[in-house]
Order: C-alpha cells, then sequence, then structure tokens
C-alpha cells in the first residue's frame, strides 16, 4: 500500500477519537465541580496529548523511511545501469575482435583503448561501492598521523590531473606555506578532495575554472574546492550529503553518478572529528568546505 493511502487511514483512525476524546477533557475541566472530575480530565487531556505526539512521530517515521525506499530503488536501478553501460561495451568489443572484424592494427589499437577505459571505468563504480559497503559496516580502518596540507592538497591535485587533459579547465591552487599539521587519514582525505575536484569539473560548464584553497581559522584548517558552475538549490544543499541523493536538475541526470560520493565524503570527515559543508547560489558556482581539525604537538 502507498504511503499516501495511508496517511489518511492514520489520521482518521487517530484524529477522530483524539479529538473526541479532548473535546470531553475540555468539558470535565470546564464544567466538573469535584476534584476527580480535573483529575480525570487531565488524565484525558494527557492521553490525547501523548497519542498525537506519538501519531506525529510514527507519521515522520514512515515518511522518512518511504523516502529513503524510493532513493534506494533509485540508486539500484542507476547502479545498474551504470554497470550494464561499460560491460555491453566490452562484451560487443570483445566479440568483434574475436571474430577478426578489425584486421586493421589501428583499429585494434583503438579498440584496445576503449576497452582498457571501459575496464577502468567499471573498475571505479565497484571500487566505490565496495568503499560505500565498508563505511556503512563501520569496517573502513583509519590511521591518523600529522599531516601537511599542502602535502595532501598537491596529492589530490596530481591524481586529479588526467582529468584536467580531457577538457578545458583552469585550476588555482591557493594553499599558503606554514599551515599547520592537520590530523588525517592521508590516503582518506585525498579521496574526498578528488571527489570534490570531480564534481568541480563534471557539474561546471565548458569554460571550467576550478580553485583549491586552505587557511586556518580557530583549531582547524579549511580547505575549499570552489568552482564557476550553475549552483545548487538551497533544496538541494540540503540533502546532497544523504546517501543515493541526488540534485533535482535534469541536466544533472545526464551526467553520470551513483549519489554516494559526497556521503562518502562526510562518511570520511565525520571519522576525522571533521566536517564538511557547501556554499552555493543558483548561477554563482558553488563552494565545499573541509574542516580538519589541528593535529595536536605530542
Amino acid at each position: 500500500m502507498k504511503l499516501r493511502r495511508v496517511y489518511p487511514l492514520i489520521i482518521g483512525f487517530v484524529l477522530g477519537p483524539a479529538t473526541l476524546m479532548l473535546t470531553v477533557g475540555i468539558l470535565i475541566l470546564v464544567f466538573g465541580s469535584a476534584a476527580r472530575d480535573y483529575v480525570f480530565g487531565g488524565l484525558i487531556l494527557a492521553l490525547v496529548t501523548t497519542t498525537i505526539i506519538g501519531t506525529a512521530a510514527t507519521l515522520a517515521v514512515l515518511y522518512r523511511e518511504a523516502n529513503v525506499a524510493k532513493l534506494q530503488t533509485e540508486f539500484v536501478n542507476k547502479v545498474s545501469h551504470d554497470l550494464r553501460t561499460p560491460l555491453t561495451s566490452i562484451r560487443m568489443f570483445v566479440e568483434t575482435l574475436q571474430m577478426g572484424r578489425l584486421p586493421d592494427p589501428a583499429r585494434q589499437a583503438e579498440a584496445l583503448a576503449i576497452l582498457s577505459d571501459e575496464t577502468a571505468r567499471l573498475s571505479a563504480l565497484i571500487n566505490r561501492l565496495l568503499d560505500w559497503a565498508r563505511m556503512e559496516s563501520g569496517k573502513r580502518a583509519y590511521h591518523f598521523r600529522p599531516e601537511p596540507v599542502g602535502a595532501v592538497v598537491d596529492a589530490a591535485l596530481r591524481a586529479f590531473e588526467p582529468m584536467l587533459l580531457s577538457g578545458n579547465a583552469t585550476l588555482t591552487r591557493d594553499v599558503p606555506d606554514g599551515l599547520p599539521l592537520v590530523r588525517c587519514d592521508r590516503e582518506a582525505i585525498v579521496e574526498a578532495l578528488l571527489n570534490l575536484l570531480h564534481n568541480a569539473y563534471k557539474y561546471t560548464g565548458p569554460d571550467k575554472q576550478i580553485t583549491v584553497a586552505a587557511r586556518v581559522e580557530g583549531p582547524t584548517v579549511l580547505v575549499t574546492v570552489s568552482d564557476n558552475g550553475p549552483g545548487i538549490a538551497l533544496r538541494d544543499q540540503k540533502r546532497i550529503f544523504e546517501k543515493f541523493y541526488r540534485a533535482k536538475d535534469p541536466l544533472d541526470r545526464t551526467i553520470e553518478g551513483s549519489g554516494l560520493g559526497l556521503p562518502m565524503v562526510k562518511h570520511i570527515l565525520t571519522a576525522h572529528r571533521g566536517k564538511v559543508s557547501v556554499s552555493s547560489q543558483l548561477g554563482a558556482g558553488t563552494t565545499f568546505t573541509v574542516a580538519l581539525p589541528v593535529a595536536i604537538p605530542a
């Protein structure tokens, strides 16, 4: 039964009797004269209040569970499509090569290059799903140590370089020397920053301008990844860190993604006792901020 059909039933079966009991309780309190009337009326009002609060909480839980179920279904459909697409290409090119339909060495090399790209794409998606499963089950281990911010940022930028070669993008690094060390798992934070860099690249137009900056603010170091993209609507900013959620912009639906990238970033930062936040305006770009605790000197 769909949730929108359940809501009227719950409201009807609960609010109807609750309203009647509320009326009775008020009448007893207003017109009662004995002490027991006031006690009885008060008990009725307390019971009605508890019933209404419990019903509201139940409806909220049902609504949330329904949304999660819907997002999970969309996620399964999206991942199934993302897995099927490279698999189809791999199977097609393998069969073509097996049947000798590409005698030209140049065409064979082109087909092998496509096979390599599709295999890497498939492997990346599977690895992301496995990483998320480890995070959800609490089995991902983090190794914290003091790390220089500049070195962590540079490691993420090196991993991001291949994507810069495939399009028109300007990348600016604004990380001053002398920043305090941060307490982090370098590999995990590089993964988080790389995810934000990939998003900045994917969701920005043809003239891509991406800036990575860092600064100190109190007991934390803030690392920001900014772009000149179309921005994120306020309604989506509140939910983009939820698992499986993707922005409602129909243009975003044409861009590959599982809806796990930003939740993984949030999970990593939570494990570091840090946080990730977003600041964006439609038509004015987006800035993601990663806050990492400064390492305490031994």
